[in-house]
């Protein structure tokens, strides 16, 4: 798990390859790992790692996370900047994709059938497919979470029980798989008070290199508005209401949890 982060971190939020190079990304799915020397306006200079070529590249060709660390490069190096950037380029036009995806969960339940202690191994394979023709899917990102309800808590509560971040790269007419990291969950049925936590489903959500959303899937369905909130979420196991604001005075049943 902290592998595969790692290496979506280098990749999207870029993180500095040595003390001064980083792997710029830029919206067409391109890398270049290479250092700041100079910025004039939206013009920005870069020193290319392999050969030490001096490149001058347009800011606004480059993704999100990209622009907030020049801006942040211009106001640690004041000396090396001329001209002031313009004003954040307009959000990218999405470029629609044909995705699909077949979700199988992959479930162990065992307890006695008639009630009492149960404990559930869950997991989520993701087969998504893209169906372009010609088109390949690179550099995306996929982002997905797992629910769960506390059975002693409020109806209208969810935790989130595990934020996953995964590449996704699938060629045209190509496929790709995902399995996320099985969780184990102990709950009572119908002996007794209620205690524990029980599954609620899913959230899959691709996004594309510039950070626009492709692709979104839930389950229930009308999970499925709510990617924005959801992207934002950044702690995890979390308690969220229904429409996945985070809920900080609430707090999780962790002994009922585990990996």
């Amino acid at each position: 798990m902290r592998l595969r982060h790692l290496l979506l971190s280098v990749m999207l939020a870029g993180l500095e390859a040595s003390a001064d190079t980083r792997v710029f990304v830029s919206l067409a799915g391109t890398l270049l790992e290479a250092e700041i020397t100079e910025t004039n306006g939206d013009n920005i200079t870069l020193k290319r790692k392999s050969d030490d070529q001096s490149l001058v590249v347009n800011r606004k060709t480059l993704c999100k996370e990209d622009n907030t660390y020049i801006a942040r490069w211009i106001e640690q190096n004041p000396d090396k900047a001329t001209g002031a950037l313009t004003t954040d380029p307009a959000p990218v036009p999405v470029q629609k994709f044909s995705l699909s995806c077949q979700t199988l969960p992959s479930k162990s339940n065992r307890g006695p059938t008639g009630g009492g202690e149960r404990v559930i191994e869950l997991s989520y394979n993701f087969n998504l497919n893209n169906r372009e023709v010609q088109r390949d899917l690179q550099n995306a990102t996929g982002i997905v979470i797992t629910l769960g309800r506390n059975m002693m808590g409020s109806d209208s509560d969810l935790i989130v029980l595990q934020k996953e971040l995964f590449e996704v790269n699938i060629r045209a007419q190509s496929k790709m798989v995902h399995s996320t990291t099985p969780i184990r969950l102990t709950y009572s049925q119908g002996v007794g008070a209620n205690y524990g936590v029980k599954s609620l489903g899913y959230v899959l959500i691709v996004r594309d290199s510039a950070g626009n959303i492709l692709f979104v899937e839930a389950s229930p369905d009308s999970n499925a508005k709510f990617a924005k909130e959801i992207i934002a979420i950044s702690e995890v196991p979390c308690v969220v209401d229904r429409d996945f604001m985070v809920k900080p005075e609430s707090s999780v049943p962790a002994s009922y949890i585990s990996f």
